[in-house]
């Protein structure tokens, strides 16, 4: 199951990555540029989610392509001018998640 601790957080944005190479930037653009005018000194929690799946190996594909999505994220976010120490990298496994899926918190 997803991590709770971050349901308690303002979720920003989620990115499920359904389908090669999605185009996701302008969307995340868009929702970290309204948010950083409304707070320049935002903050964001993104979480990599990985699916699970009853095959051991097949989770640690998942888990692999999930790192990699979230760390493609972050790339995003810090090419929009989001200062690196203002991002927390984490990620979690979810047994409802179909796909890997990057999620962001308003920290």
């Amino acid at each position: 199951a997803a991590d709770m601790s971050y349901g308690q957080k303002k979720q920003m944005v989620i990115i499920r990555f359904d389908k090669p190479n999605l185009q996701y930037e302008n969307a995340l653009y868009g929702a970290v540029t309204q948010a950083m005018e409304r707070r320049p000194n935002l903050a964001l929690d993104l979480v990599a989610i990985s699916p699970v799946s009853d095959n051991t190996a097949q989770n640690a594909l998942n888990k692999t392509a999930a790192r990699k999505n979230g760390e493609a994220v972050l790339r995003s976010l810090t090419q929009m001018g989001l200062p690196m120490e203002r991002v927390a990298l984490n990620s979690t496994t979810d047994t409802t998640a179909d796909y890997s899926e990057v999620h962001l918190y308003v920290r």
